[in-house]
C-alpha cells in the first residue's frame, strides 16, 4: 500500500511537473535567444534609447521566466527523489 502511495503520491507527480516545466523551459529557453539577438542586433545599428530599453525589457522577461521554470523542474525533480527515497527505504524496512 506504502509503494502505491509514494508512486501516485510522489514520484508520478514529480515526474509530470518535471516534464511540464522542462518543456515550457525549452520554449522559453528559444524566446530569449530569439530576444537577445533583437537586442544585439538593435544595439549594432544604435537605436534609440527607448528601443534598446524596449528590447531589454523583452529579454529580461524571458531571463526571468527561465529562471522561474528552472526552479520549478528543480524543485518537481526533489519531489520525485524523495518520492523514491521512501520507496526504496520502504522496501528494505519491510524486509528487516
Amino acid at each position: 500500500m506504502g509503494r502505491i502511495v509514494l508512486t501516485f503520491g510522489l514520484i508520478l507527480p514529480g515526474a509530470l511537473g518535471a516534464a511540464i516545466f522542462a518543456y515550457y523551459a525549452l520554449i522559453d529557453w528559444d524566446a530569449l535567444q530569439k530576444a537577445q539577438a533583437a537586442f544585439e542586433l538593435a544595439a549594432q545599428q544604435s537605436a534609440g534609447l527607448d528601443t534598446l530599453f524596449i528590447r531589454a525589457t523583452q529579454q529580461n522577461i524571458h531571463r526571468i521566466n527561465l529562471f522561474a521554470e528552472g526552479v520549478w523542474f528543480l524543485l518537481s525533480a526533489v519531489v520525485i527523489a524523495i518520492g523514491l527515497h521512501g520507496f526504496c527505504t520502504a522496501s528494505s524496512r519491510s524486509r528487516g
